[in-house]
């Protein structure tokens, strides 16, 4: 074969290359969305079957109806605005001017938070003045894992260097740095975190005290120590989520929920990818988001019960696009949301472009399905990590934008 018919078929393997991508692309991301037939409500759904993409889901048991929940027919399609009379701005006021970052909120209602710019770590008082927890500076501290209902916190950094700090006695332990991510129990006796040794028979999902003592492994991560995400529930029963459940289709997947002692749980199923839960008050329920392709992949957020036979129970779409993270349970049956003013098609796929968007605060009613617009905080705030006062009454969280520690009145 000569030099100039290489070429060409060189050149012709190519143009084909390039139009399968283009293809690819255009149909994941820019196809014409099929029209999706609206089920009117009452329709009964074929017992076992859950509401979603149209995957199939081998028939199985019923799924309960937690009382006093409603179902999904009952969450009403218009949403309230902010009720006349009560401006959104008048709700609002700034605590913290300074840059704040891992907010946390005990049980006690005791706000700590980090200051990157001086390194220190700061208890909010009510009249926003603040408080050093410590005269002990820790800069460069990339996340924090609070204890519930005490002064106590594993601090990670971006070179793997992990501390676990007492606050109230100034006690300091190093663990060790092949651990990653931190979750206290509801007792703040033990901790869950993730050892990642270089080998994958060396990898496990660990409970142990929170200096590291006693350390025990409760499953084997090997190559799947990146699909698995901490997370020890409000009930004790469990301590992580992990991405490997049965294959349910590409915008279905099945999230397994992890115990302490190896428990066989029912798996969660979600309607997406890119799972971000919240645990309710109690941990027998969650919130969660999710994208896929049937919402344009926005994030969406989702509602289910989450303990024992009643995982999956209730599951429903609860009509917001946005992130769980930047949700909080303000009671058992009342979940209050940030939700971003103006997102467009894929943002679930690219959320770094939407992380200055303005927020309005919703407040949803589990119990009736109501949705209320509560307007959007003064200064175009952009909800991050919020937390919510023991009494109700109040969301804190961070600004995205500026770092200013945000005071919402939820009454």
């Amino acid at each position: 074969m000569n030099e100039r018919v290489q070429r060409i078929l060189l050149i012709v393997g190519f143009v084909i290359v390039v139009g399968a991508m283009a293809f690819g692309l255009w149909w994941f991301f820019f196809r014409p969305r099929p029209e999706i037939p609206v089920v009117t409500p009452g329709v009964p759904t074929p017992p076992g079957a859950l509401p979603g993409t149209g995957v199939a889901v081998p028939p199985g048991p019923e799924i309960p109806v937690t009382p006093g929940l409603p179902t999904p027919g009952a969450v009403p399609g218009v949403v309230p605005t902010l009720p006349a009379g009560v401006p959104s701005v008048a709700r609002t006021s700034v605590i913290l001017d300074t840059p704040t970052r891992n907010i946390s909120m005990s049980r006690t209602g005791d706000v700590r938070t980090y200051n990157p710019q001086d390194g220190r770590f700061y208890r909010v008082n009510p009249d926003g003045t603040t408080t050093p927890l410590s005269n002990q500076a820790f800069f460069e501290v990339q996340d924090v894992a609070w204890a519930q209902n005490s002064d106590k916190a594993i601090l990670e950094y971006p070179d793997g260097s992990n501390i676990y700090y007492d606050f109230a006695t100034d006690r300091q332990v190093t663990l060790p740095r092949h651990w990653e991510q931190f979750d206290f129990s509801p007792q703040d006796d033990r901790i869950v975190t993730k050892s990642i040794g270089n080998n994958e028979d060396n990898r496990f999902l660990v409970v142990a005290n929170p200096d590291g003592t006693n350390a025990r492994p409760v499953e084997p991560l090997g190559n799947n120590h990146d699909k698995v995400q901490v997370s020890w529930s409000p009930n004790n029963q469990v301590i992580a989520f992990s991405h490997t459940g049965e294959p349910l289709g590409f915008d279905r997947q099945q999230i397994l929920l992890l115990g302490q002692n190896r428990e066989n749980f029912k798996g969660l199923v979600v309607e997406g990818r890119g799972f971000i839960p919240q645990w309710s008050p109690s941990g027998k329920n969650i919130v969660y988001s999710v994208y896929s392709s049937e919402n344009d992949y926005l994030p969406t957020v989702w509602f289910s019960g989450a303990q024992g036979d009643a995982v999956n129970a209730n599951r429903r779409n609860l009509q917001l696009n946005t992130w769980a993270d930047k949700c909080a349970w303000q009671s058992e049956t009342v979940v209050i949301c940030g939700v971003p003013t103006r997102l467009t098609r894929g943002a679930g796929l690219q959320r770094d472009a939407f992380r200055s968007v303005p927020d309005e605060i919703y407040k949803i009613d589990l119990s009736t399905g109501a949705k209320t617009n509560l307007g959007v905080p003064a200064g175009n705030a952009s909800v991050q990590q919020m937390t919510i006062t023991p009494d109700g009454s109040t969301a804190l969280f961070t600004d995205e934008t500026t770092g200013r520690l945000v005071r919402f009145n939820l009454q």
